[in-house]
């Protein structure tokens, strides 16, 4: 397997918040997603997808749901519903022995109220301003396009000023972490990290990076969320996915960069 390239996030500013983000393929493709939406100042909800299998593999099963996951993540609607007719997609979609998981998490700095709701996925983590680190997401429902019919639990908490939250996919998690359950090492890592998202999301990367020698064995994403009402930026929708080695970054309304 070549060795990576060195990661530069991908930055993302809304009225209200600031993200930083990147989507690596274990090969010149993913099986990973992310999408963001931002359709008023204050409000943000953002998608994180892992089709099974790695690469090129991965990517051959997403494609052909990726235009519902774009779809769906603009609508407004919550992330458990989203979850639910994600779900009803991808039984329609994908082959009766592949599935997916996602994780959606909607920030409202206006109700000041952070919702999520997780299909099989990777649980997020989100810091306090006091850089008090709990997971997020730990009520998972069946991963995407298992059980027909399948619900999935909205978990809700406080939204506040200063909040940051990771959320990644397996890849990550498999490689900086010895207990998959707790994720001690990715609590450590974010409690004692820079406070805004760009800066801890480029400390993650750089553990990525160190732990793995320049290697990927596995598609690896990460979509760090800074809440913070002084950041003003004209930022709508992102979405981020490699189906070929030229796949390109897709932005609305500007405010992206590398």
């Amino acid at each position: 397997m070549p060795a990576a390239r060195a990661s530069a996030p991908v930055s993302f500013l809304a009225d209200g918040f600031r993200v930083a983000a990147d989507c690596l393929p274990a090969e010149d493709a993913a099986g990973d997603f992310f999408a963001l939406s931002s359709p008023a100042p204050g409000r943000l909800t953002v998608l994180v997808s892992d089709a099974c299998g790695r690469g090129r593999e991965g990517a051959a099963i997403l494609r052909g749901i990726v235009p519902e996951l774009r779809f769906l993540v603009r609508t407004g609607e919550s992330p458990s519903r989203v979850l639910a007719r994600l779900n009803d997609a991808a039984l329609d979609k994908l082959p009766i022995d592949r599935f997916m998981t996602a994780l959606v998490v909607e920030f409202d700095a206006n109700q000041r109220r952070l919702t999520a709701a997780n299909a099989g996925h990777v649980p997020a983590l989100r810091r306090s301003a006091h850089h008090h680190v709990e997971l997020l997401g730990t009520h998972a429902g069946p991963p995407l396009g298992v059980v027909r019919g399948a619900a999935y639990f909205l978990e809700e908490v406080e939204c506040r000023s200063g909040d940051v939250v990771v959320m990644m996919t397996d890849g990550v998690l498999e490689a900086l972490e010895r207990d998959l359950l707790s994720m001690h090492r990715l609590r450590s890592l974010v409690a004692h990290g820079p406070p805004s998202a760009t800066d801890l999301e480029r400390v993650l990367l750089a553990a990525l990076e160190r732990r793995l020698h320049g290697r990927r064995p596995d598609d690896l994403t990460l979509v760090t969320v800074e809440v913070n009402p002084a950041v003003r930026g004209r930022g709508r929708h992102l979405e981020r996915t490699r189906f070929a080695a030229d796949e390109p970054l897709r932005c609305c309304g500007g405010a992206a960069r590398r």
